[in-house]
């Protein structure tokens, strides 16, 4: 082939392979990079540990925290442009790192994801568990990572501020609840607990009696800025129409139906018949409370074989594969108020 032909036919190609890289950014082979943040607790006052995972250019391994095995690597290039955030809160005793899976799925596929430890609800930090500086205090937590990561200089530029979402699992649903504006109700337990089908659950047997500190400053946990919440099995007992009333933004809530941590019916299908727009609302059959969490690796299983292992039939690997697809629709749907990502 002469140097012409060559010439000739390498100008053919050339849209051939913008439209084939411009593919593999809509399908998902982007990289995925990760950034620690450190920011003030504002209910305790020290410091608070954060992780912001992000679209990158640039190819991506990964790295072990804590028992999980992150598909993610460490400072890479962000992606230019800005895109949308969802905000992610994890249950009682949970860490930024257990919905890993789904933080890296939404950054794959264009997403900024940030995640935070709950100080005083965190692993190897529980110790203002059952208190309400944790049933009110977790919003105010998320507010400060939503503050930190649209400061900070690195990330702030990559982010949409008119396009953030929030996603919560356990504790963590019941948090993203609050910041889309919904006001617990923490007398319920009492009368919840008192029933059968809620007796014996953890919840009631060992969060139900609230240690009171009543600040005032952790009355005010709706968030504007969230457009939209995913709610997985979320804490439901204190809510109910009246403190739901002024939820308005779009939620997506997902139940276990074998859930006997957070019973359902007084939980996850409580905060559904009590919203005042019924949410699109999955219930998973067969599943347990903790099938929400990232597929565990063989060391987790070991350590902490209750949160790992499922009953027959409910593949998990399979289901998050499922929710991190149902949570890009619904926040590609839902986060739309700037139009697409520039």
């Amino acid at each position: 082939m002469s140097p012409s032909d060559l010439f000739l036919r390498l100008q053919r190609l050339a849209p051939l392979a913008l439209l084939l890289a411009l593919s593999a950014c809509a399908t998902g082979t982007r990289g995925v990079g990760y950034r620690e943040l450190t920011m003030k607790d504002p209910v305790g006052g020290g410091p608070m540990k954060g992780v912001v995972f992000y679209p990158s250019p640039r190819s991506s391994g990964a790295v072990d925290h804590d028992l999980a095995r992150v598909e993610a690597s460490q400072d890479l290039e962000p992606e230019p442009g800005r895109h949308p955030l969802v905000l992610v809160s994890h249950g009682h005793g949970g860490t930024r790192w257990g919905h890993s899976d789904l933080a890296t799925a939404l950054a794959r596929r264009g997403f900024v994801v940030a995640a935070l430890d709950h100080a005083g609800n965190t692993y190897g930090d529980n110790e203002r568990a059952g208190s309400d500086e944790v049933w009110l205090g977790r919003a105010l937590q998320v507010r400060a990572l939503l503050d930190s990561v649209l400061g900070d200089a690195v990330m702030g530029p990559r982010v949409d501020p008119a396009r953030v979402g929030a996603m919560g699992f356990s504790m963590g649903g019941y948090t993203v609840l609050l910041l889309a504006g919904a006001v617990p109700d923490l007398d319920r337990f009492e009368p919840a607990c008192a029933l059968e089908v809620n007796r014996q659950s953890e919840l009631c047997t060992d969060l139900s009696e609230v240690r009171r500190t009543n600040r005032p400053e952790l009355r005010a946990t709706a968030e504007p800025r969230v457009r939209a919440v995913f709610s997985m099995a979320p804490v439901g007992i204190p809510f109910d129409a009246r403190g739901l009333r002024d939820v308005t933004v779009p939620v997506r809530l997902y139940a276990a139906e074998e859930d006997v941590v957070l019973p359902i019916s007084s939980n996850a299908v409580n905060v559904r018949d009590s919203l005042p727009r019924p949410p699109e609302y999955t219930t998973l059959p067969r599943a347990g409370h903790y099938v929400f969490l990232a597929p565990c690796r063989e060391k987790m299983v070991a350590v902490v074989p209750e949160l790992c292992v499922d009953p027959t039939g409910v593949d998990r690997v399979k289901l998050h594969q499922q929710l991190a697809d149902d949570a890009e629709r619904f926040f590609r749907r839902t986060l739309t108020t700037t139009g697409q990502e520039r």
